[in-house]
């Protein structure tokens, strides 16, 4: 005889497989929570290696650019003298002491066929090796100096050496890197009668007309642009024989 208002066996078994069925569901969720939180903090981690990577390499540029201004050694600084042409390497990148990390215009370019990401590359200059600045490295900063290079360009008919910056920078782990590319422009003196304008003066004063001579204007000097390179290594890969 069976009592009314009891559960039977297979209502126990019913309860049973709901409450596995709702544990396994409860699992899958916190599962793909724990994912999606694991996802998350390694992007935040890339992202923040960029960043930094990313400012190690903008300050490599504005090293370049100090040292384009003739900021390290009298011999180095003579390199970026005006008619200075001469001195600059031509048969590589060069590798000493007053013209490491100089390089003349190519094809391919330097900075495509060199290894920028090698560990010990004598043709990049370092950040500091020339001007002297410091940078902290390991640890949560970058773990390598960042490095760049120098290519002097045809500058045109117009005054003003123009030269191409490329810089590598790193993360925190040497494999993260960023590449960054400037053009600069290094000014120059003006000469002729536009340099003195007292000479200027006195030739329009005796009727010559100098100052009727239509002057070119003067080229924008300073960082002309910059971009970043993101895909450097499928290009240096491309360059080599």
């Amino acid at each position: 005889m069976m009592l009314r208002g009891l559960p039977s066996r297979r209502e126990h078994g019913m309860v049973l497989l709901f409450a596995l069925l709702l544990m396994l569901v409860a699992m899958i969720a916190g599962l793909a929570v724990a994912r999606t939180g694991f996802a998350s903090i390694a992007g935040a981690r890339y992202e923040r290696e960029r960043l930094l990577a990313r400012a190690a390499a903008e300050a490599a540029l504005r090293d370049a650019e100090r040292d384009i201004e003739g900021a390290g050694a009298p011999a180095r600084a003579a390199m970026f003298a005006p008619g200075a042409t001469p001195g600059w390497p031509s048969g590589g990148c060069g590798q000493g002491g007053a013209d490491r990390g100089l390089c003349p215009e190519t094809d391919p370019p330097a900075w495509q066929g060199l290894d920028l990401a090698a560990s010990a590359n004598p043709a990049l200059a370092s950040y500091g090796d020339v001007t002297g600045a410091s940078m902290a490295l390991g640890g949560l900063l970058p773990a390598r100096a960042p490095a760049y290079l120098i290519e002097r360009l045809a500058a045109g008919a117009q005054p003003g050496a123009l030269y191409r910056i490329t810089a590598i920078g790193f993360g925190a782990r040497p494999s993260t890197l960023v590449v960054l590319q400037a053009l600069y422009r290094k000014a120059v003196a003006p000469t002729g009668p536009a340099a003195d304008p007292d000479a200027q003066a006195a030739a329009d004063d005796d009727g010559t007309g100098a100052s009727e001579q239509p002057q070119p204007a003067p080229l924008p000097a300073g960082r002309i642009g910059a971009r970043e390179i993101v895909n450097w290594r499928a290009l240096h890969a491309q360059a080599q024989p």
